[in-house]
């Protein structure tokens, strides 16, 4: 013990016992360990088995033998939750009228969203462009097509009516009388029936026999609709006439009776009394369309156009079939210089009757003033197909092909101006007979949209085409006056009525002239 250290065996000793300490303090860390992961282990869900222990316990209870008893599961540690009696909920009565009231208006604002969100999206998507189809294109029924639909269904009297008109809009007489004398035979108490039959006489022109399928239809229904609207329309022929007097004289109280004053009163210029009648047959009458046709005919004559039309417009709504009305609404039309208005009711009449060959004319004049030449040249073609020597379409529709070309070659669409110009003189090749009026036409649809220069340029080859024409003369001095050149504007208008002192135009825009 000297020198102050210590011997060795202590050292030792004392070793010892810190070694001895720390296994105790690990050996309660280890319990502590343990005891911590059996209480886990024993929250946790047992683990499967693997496959090899699953086969060997499927072989061990294949080699047991099958019992009835049911292995005993072991309780679980929580109770299972108590059942609760659902309180029973009182059944609501529905409302039918409720439920279409609710569904009225879910549709309505889907229909409302769905057109908001299509405005909202209406540039995100790309413009979609309509063809354009022409009516004439549209495919037409054939003779077999109608004769087939006839064949299937004989008896029916609409099928055979169609079958019959389309005989007669192709001008096949024979068997349109045919099939109208079969209606007949099979329903000869049928006023249609007699009225087909005179229907198609009096196309043919054969009015005898028209008159006497007319009172045959009006004896056996003196107020039918059909037959009293053609005796009441434009055509007053002797037989017509005779067929309304005598159902008149049998039927006092008919619209015969009424009809037959009306037309009396038209005819005598009483139109005032006419439109009474007119109007106290059509509350008496209220299905017969002649009484709405006079109306508008009197209206006319009367010269309160607005009426006339309301009344025309009336009857075609009553029977869109009635081709006087149409007739009558489309010289209206014109009359009051709305061209295109008056060539839809034209086409409606040759619509209703390809073979109205004056209602094809005034269709192609009405385009034709309305300065559109291509519509007005479709319908002259059509139209030299039943009236291939037309006079006035011989001159007239070059003329339209003409400003065709003329109008191309402007635009600079050379090709279609040749074709154009090519088309003109097929139609007629005597251009010295159809080119003036060509031009003359130009100089004022060049005016009008305010090119002067052009408009002159088209007179000055009227005059050097036709030297004595007095109506260029005209023309030159109304664009003269559109240009504020009065004096060369009045001594046109002399230079014309020394040409034809009867020209009222050049006089009317001289005195307007001398006013100013």
């Amino acid at each position: 013990m000297f020198a102050g250290v210590l011997p060795l065996d202590s050292v030792s000793v004392q070793a010892s016992e810190a070694q001895q300490d720390r296994k105790k303090k690990k050996k309660k860390k280890s319990s502590k360990k343990k005891k911590l992961s059996k209480k886990k282990s024993s929250k946790k869900k047992p683990r499967k088995k693997s496959s090899n222990k699953k086969k060997r316990r499927k072989k061990s209870l294949k080699k047991k033998r099958p019992t009835n008893k049911r292995p005993s599961k072991k309780k679980s540690r929580r109770s299972a939750p108590k059942k609760v009696k659902a309180t029973p909920v009182p059944k609501k009565e529905i409302s039918v009228v409720q439920l279409t009231n609710d569904l009225f208006d879910y549709t309505s604002q889907m229909q409302t969203s769905s057109r908001r969100l299509a405005y909202a999206t209406r540039y995100l998507s790309a413009p979609q462009t309509k063809e354009v189809v022409r009516i004439e294109s549209k495919v037409k029924y054939t003779t077999r097509d109608y004769e087939e639909a006839a064949a299937k269904a004989p008896n029916d009297i609409r099928a055979q009516r169609q079958l019959g008109m389309h005989y007669e809009q192709i001008q096949d007489w024979e068997n349109a009388k045919d099939v109208y004398l079969r209606i007949l035979i099979k329903n000869p108490l049928n006023p249609d029936a007699h009225f087909y039959l005179g229907n198609m006489y009096q196309n043919m022109g054969e009015m005898n026999k028209a008159r006497q399928s007319y009172e045959e239809a009006l004896a056996l229904d003196p107020n039918h609709r059909a037959t009293l609207g053609v005796l009441a329309g434009g055509n007053n022929s002797v037989e017509n006439q005779s067929v309304l007097e005598e159902s008149a004289a049998l039927n006092p109280d008919g619209p015969a009776q009424k009809l037959t004053l009306i037309k009396k009163k038209l005819n005598t210029g009483d139109f005032e009394e006419a439109v009474k009648l007119a109007v106290i047959a059509q509350e008496q009458f209220p299905k017969q369309v002649g009484f709405v046709y006079l109306q508008g005919r009197a209206y006319e004559e009367l010269g309160e156009v607005e009426r006339a039309k309301r009344s025309y417009q009336k009857s075609i709504k009553m029977d869109p079939r009635n081709e006087e009305a149409h007739l009558s609404l489309g010289h209206l039309y014109f009359n009051q210089g709305k061209f295109v208005y008056a060539a839809l009711a034209f086409s409606d009449v040759v619509y209703l009757n390809n073979y109205d060959v004056d209602a094809r004319y005034m269709q192609g004049l009405s385009y034709f003033n309305a300065d559109e030449w291509g519509r007005a040249a479709a319908a002259w073609e059509d139209l030299l197909h039943y009236a291939p020597q037309h006079p006035l379409v011989k001159t007239l529709l070059p003329q339209a092909y003409y400003i065709m070309a003329v109008e191309y070659n402007r635009l600079g669409k050379s090709s279609l101006g040749r074709t154009s110009f090519s088309k003109a003189l097929s139609v007629n090749n005597l251009s010295r007979s159809w080119l003036p009026g060509a031009m003359r036409t130009l100089g004022k649809y060049y005016r009008e949209k305010g090119m002067h220069k052009e408009s002159l340029a088209a007179y000055r080859e009227v005059v050097e085409l036709r030297p004595m024409d007095a109506q260029a003369y005209t023309g030159m001095g109304i664009t003269y006056w559109k240009m504020n050149e009065h004096q060369l504007a009045k001594a046109a208008w002399q230079r014309s009525l020394e040409l034809n002192p009867d020209n009222n135009e050049a006089k009317g825009w001289l005195l307007i002239a001398h006013q100013s």
